[in-house]
């Protein structure tokens, strides 16, 4: 099985002889499996977001282009929302 352009004898050889990976085959790896890049090499970046928005994020990259002034709609309400809570909440 072949994944992406990487050999599967490549991968085996990973697997079970030990064989470190390049780093073109790592990010290669990183796309296909749909993980965030960031996580990998820049985790200092993403350690402080929480579960929730780990997993929303990942939402976000499986949905489709056409959809994103939707989501774009519902996170200025939501954001617009909060500065209203905040402003009330100040008073």
């Amino acid at each position: 099985m072949e994944i992406g352009s990487i050999d599967s004898r490549y991968l085996e050889n990973v697997e079970n002889k030990g064989t470190v990976l390049s780093l073109p085959v790592i990010v290669q790896l990183i796309k296909v499996c749909g993980l965030p890049v960031e996580r990998y090499f820049n985790p200092e970046g993403t350690q402080e977001e929480s579960a929730q928005r780990k997993y929303f994020s990942h939402k976000l990259k499986l949905c489709p282009e056409q959809y994103s002034t939707v989501i774009e709609g519902a996170l200025d309400g939501a954001l617009k929302a909060k500065e209203t809570t905040d402003e009330t909440e100040s008073v």
